[in-house]
């Protein structure tokens, strides 16, 4: 019996594991599992600047592009000796002045092109409404509730140095 419970357990977990090993590998390369195209950040606004990453067991790479994108020089990055990651290799973008939106940014790995999203923001404003005119702040000249506020303070004052005097002629 306990042999029974083991084998469907180890059944089970691998009728689980089974769907996810092939949804691991995207439909747009599947060629070359290992492949990946990624932009860091995924959205910025123009004249930032992205890292753009990427890796590829083919012997060739090519056309890395974007239309919003300025792409500099590809290098090689990290240890390309372990066997479960393709070679890495990265570059340095500007974010060129577009029309915000979501655009694409690709390249080809051997025969199979990856592509990955980029998002352009707007112009960022610093307040949802801009004030117009001067600040309405009050205190000025003709404002009431200052001179209420002096009158008050000066009643204090007095009340405050009379009690004084008055606790000095107690102690006599």
């Amino acid at each position: 019996m306990k042999k029974v419970l083991a084998v469907a357990a180890v059944s089970g977990g691998l009728l689980l594991s089974a769907p996810a090993a092939f949804a691991a590998t995207p439909a747009g390369h599947a060629g070359n599992p290992k492949a990946y195209l990624r932009v860091m950040p995924t959205a910025a606004r123009a004249g930032a600047k992205v890292q753009i990453r990427l890796g590829c067991e083919a012997s060739s790479t090519s056309d890395l592009a974007s239309p919003v994108l300025k792409i500099g020089a590809l290098r090689r990055v990290g240890p390309q000796n372990d066997p479960a990651k393709a070679p890495a290799a990265a570059a340095s973008a500007t974010v060129q002045a577009a029309a915000p939106g979501v655009y694409k940014v690709s390249f080809s790995c051997g025969g199979a092109e990856l592509t990955t999203k980029f998002t352009v923001l707007g112009e960022r404003r610093q307040v949802a409404k801009v004030p117009s005119g001067a600040p309405q702040t009050g205190g000025g000249p003709g404002d009431h509730g200052s001179l209420a506020a002096a009158g008050a303070m000066g009643v204090l004052a007095l009340g405050g140095g009379g009690l004084v005097l008055a606790r000095r002629s107690w102690r006599r």
